[in-house]
């Protein structure tokens, strides 16, 4: 069986929390990935080289995402091509993308050795996303 390019990303984000040492199960319950039954997170990847990358937000991710950002402590990870992970929680994307019944694009920006800026149709993220953010979402 051929692994998909979305695999490889997803993988690469998931090692890095694993080197962590701080998952002791993990499930996909699609589209996300259950973390030590505790914290939920969606990735999404781009395979843009550089900055700025682009990601979007189907309508039944926006449905199934505002149902489980609500019930559950929920994280989207932003996987920017083989640059980092911006990782952000789920009330922060909110203030960014308000749900809608069409797709929505949410962008991410990183000059040179700072940190992850995040746009979306309703405004930016407040605050910039450390790169580092990302492999402690099980410490929050």
């Amino acid at each position: 069986m051929a692994i998909k390019k979305q695999e490889f990303y997803e993988g690469a984000a998931l090692h890095l929390l694993a080197r962590a040492g701080r998952i002791a199960r993990l499930r996909y319950e699609s589209p996300f990935f259950v973390v030590n039954e505790e914290v939920w997170v969606l990735l999404k990847y781009s395979t843009r080289v550089r900055s700025p990358w682009g990601f979007t937000f189907t309508p039944e991710e926006q449905d199934i995402l505002k149902e489980r950002g609500v019930a559950f402590k929920t994280y989207i990870g932003l996987v920017c091509g083989s640059d980092g992970i911006a990782a952000f929680a789920y009330d922060r994307y909110r203030s960014i993308a308000a749900h809608s019944a069409s797709a929505l694009h949410v962008s991410c920006y990183r000059k040179h050795r700072e940190h992850y800026e995040v746009n979306g149709p309703d405004g930016t993220l407040e605050g910039k996303v450390a790169p580092s953010d990302w492999q402690r979402i099980l410490e929050i």
